[in-house]
């Protein structure tokens, strides 16, 4: 019986991972999701018929899958809130519990059709999260290496895993600064990028070139120093110090209505990403090499755009 009651946890728990895996920006082919979750190929395509059955919307390019962010909703439908009783038999359940799972069909109706599913999903996550955060934190207790399993960088758009030796957790617990052993650097590591955790028992091996980082005005840590100086709209001026607080001590105005921003920054992705993001109310005063960075990138989307 308990055997039964594990295998059950062990299907629910790989929906969930499965809908991890192709929430990504890059697709992954069916081969790679049956070696991730350790399945065989038949079952994934099972599991991609019952995601679309539930309402996610499964998109194929290139022999590659992932999902959108939405469910398509149905009339008729009933989007209820979890029950007291659920939500903490899903917590248990995340924490791989070994309580009866009879509710596990109501909860996945719910978590799949419920109108603020991104949120809901979002919060699901954390839990699992969480267990990263714990297995993580006893690494670093015992200097154990991990194994990041298909880790999405969002700097070089790639997939891949990653042997680390983990160091200590940003302020908030999201990311954890580690020693990659094959480039031999500290790098930032996002655990929701983290597909799978595999902590080995091989100790560390690289201690005496551990170092924290600081973490960058917009999430990206890095050895280089860009000067940089932004003319910003009153919106673009708005958005920066929402998004991005911590950028405000390096924000002034000068005359009436002209808002900069004005600073060394270690990398160039995340300022990019928030200029690209505001097309015509963010004027780049100084910075050569951020320049250069922006017309890279504005290449490349000319090109995509091209050659559709």
């Amino acid at each position: 019986m308990k055997d039964k009651k594990k295998i059950e946890q062990q299907k629910i728990l790989r929906v969930f991972k499965l809908i991890n895996l192709l929430r990504s920006n890059v697709g992954k082919s069916v081969g790679r999701l049956a070696e991730s979750l350790e399945t065989d190929k038949r079952t994934i395509y099972r599991y991609l018929k019952l995601l679309e059955e539930l309402g996610f919307q499964v998109e194929k390019e290139y022999s590659k899958f992932k999902i959108a962010n939405r469910v398509e909703h149905y009339q008729g439908t009933f989007y209820g809130t979890f029950t007291d009783e659920e939500a903490a038999f899903l917590g248990e359940l995340i924490s791989k519990s070994r309580e009866k799972n009879f509710l596990k069909d109501a909860i996945l109706q719910k978590v799949q059709l419920r109108s603020d599913f991104q949120q809901s999903l979002t919060q699901l996550f954390n839990a699992n999260l969480g267990m990263f955060v714990d297995e993580i934190a006893d690494s670093i207790k015992n200097k154990y290496q991990v194994l990041l399993k298909d880790y999405y960088s969002l700097n070089s758009d790639v997939v891949s895993d990653r042997l680390v030796e983990p160091v200590a957790f940003n302020r908030n617990f999201e990311s954890v600064y580690a020693f990659e052993v094959e480039s031999k650097e500290m790098k930032l590591f996002k655990l929701e990028r983290i597909s799978e955790l595999l902590v080995s028992k091989k100790k560390f091996q690289f201690e005496p070139l551990h170092k924290q980082l600081e973490q960058g005005l917009f999430g990206f840590t890095g050895k280089d120093q860009f000067e940089v100086k932004l003319k910003l709209s009153k919106k673009a001026y708005q958005l920066l110090i929402e998004e991005h607080p911590d950028t405000r001590p390096f924000t002034y105005v000068k005359g009436r209505g002209n808002y900069y921003f004005e600073t060394q920054i270690p990398e160039l992705p995340g300022i990019a990403r928030f200029i690209l993001g505001l097309p015509g109310e963010v004027e780049v005063v100084k910075g050569n090499e951020l320049k250069q960075y922006l017309g890279q990138k504005l290449k490349k989307a000319e090109n995509f755009f091209s050659a559709q």
